[in-house]
């Protein structure tokens, strides 16, 4: 059964997208605005302005009343699909239970009234929950939504961006955050109403594996994303929101990640877990279209020198002059590499039961 809106709000829908460039089709990863000092935490963070994060989506379950609850989160891809988590779904599987709000920065826990501009409230279409989506181990924990009628981008609405096809899993130190409405702390009694936005960093696969950790519950398709001593992390509610990373403050971000599970909220060693985006593409495409993917663009090198300047020639001369007096007996001082920084040997893994 499809969940529909009634003809005159399509219309109305249909008639807002053909105006301008409101497709959702521009740059991808940009933040309309942002706090000017970084949050040290969603359990430990602090709250996003509006517009911050232009692509993070409500998920609401619906009730027979007309209320609707905040559930999980999700990353708004382009004007019609929406990234989340798998496991948002168990047991609330059907289009009908569900509406997507976009572009909003507060939420009201139980509102059974239309959300008012610049928000937008949409249906489901279709959920697309992965073939080999395991629930005991939270494997291939992503999930697709369908978004009708197409969602209208504006300044506090915007597509995220994903990792190109050649990204590999993202690396540290980079600049990573992680957005939600969730518990602000463990055992909450509800969601946060203000989007929640905290800095994180990415923690080592094989770390977080360990035997004090997470004892070897972690896929390689994983990110493990907090820090070591907790206090910061995802909580409940936060499922299927975006972990976020760029490389500089020149580059848009990047949804490198699912919020996906973890053991209790900001505890120590017991980071957040987050599904990797780019084992996912060529699965994202097969089910939106490649065309569609909103994929990263590449970062622009520098345009090389021209050949023959004066800084190269001094540049070789200087070099020429080192190399003259090297021999001549001079010595210099010595400069350590990257290959004599020490090696620290990782705890060894061990595979779960």
């Amino acid at each position: 059964m499809e969940a529909t809106l009634p003809t005159a709000v399509l219309v109305l829908a249909v008639s807002m997208v053909a105006k301008g460039d409101t497709s959702c089709d521009g740059p991808c990863g940009l933040r309309f605005r942002q706090n000017p000092e970084g949050g040290m935490r969603v359990v430990g963070g602090q709250a996003a302005q509006h517009g911050a994060w232009p692509w993070m989506v409500s998920l609401q379950i619906v009730t027979h009343s007309g209320r609707r609850y905040h559930a999980c989160g999700g990353s708004l891809l382009n004007a019609h699909w929406v990234l989340t988590a798998a496991h948002c779904f168990h047991g609330k599987n059907k289009m009908y239970d569900w509406r997507l709000v976009f572009g909003a920065n507060e939420i009201v826990y139980g509102n059974d009234k239309p959300v008012k501009a610049p928000l937008q409230e949409r249906n489901v279409e279709k959920i697309i929950i992965h073939e080999k989506y395991n629930a005991a181990s939270e494997g291939n924990d992503i999930a697709l939504l369908k978004v009708t009628p197409p969602v209208v981008c504006g300044h506090f609405i915007g597509p995220g961006c994903l990792p190109q096809f050649k990204a590999g899993p993202p690396r540290s130190p980079r600049n990573c955050w992680v957005t939600g409405w969730g518990y602000m702390k463990e055992k909450a009694p509800r969601p946060s109403p203000i989007l929640q936005e905290a800095r994180v960093e990415i923690l080592d696969l094989y770390l977080c594996n360990s035997t004090r950790w997470y004892n070897g519950l972690i896929k390689s398709t994983n990110v493990c994303a907090g820090y070591p001593e907790g206090k910061i992390d995802t909580c409940q509610g936060d499922s299927g929101g975006p972990l976020m990373c760029r490389e500089s403050s020149d580059t848009p971000y990047v949804v490198v990640g699912i919020t996906s599970w973890g053991v209790g909220c900001a505890r120590a060693k017991r980071p957040g877990i987050y599904t990797a985006t780019w084992p996912y593409l060529t699965w994202i495409a097969s089910k939106i279209g490649a065309i569609a993917l909103p994929i990263v663009p590449p970062a622009t090198l520098p345009a090389p020198t021209s050949p023959g300047k004066p800084p190269q020639a001094l540049s070789f001369a200087k070099r020429l002059q080192q190399l003259i007096e090297t021999l001549k007996g001079k010595t210099y001082p010595y400069t350590k590499t990257y290959y004599d920084s020490e090696n620290t040997e990782l705890p060894q893994l061990v595979p779960s039961s």
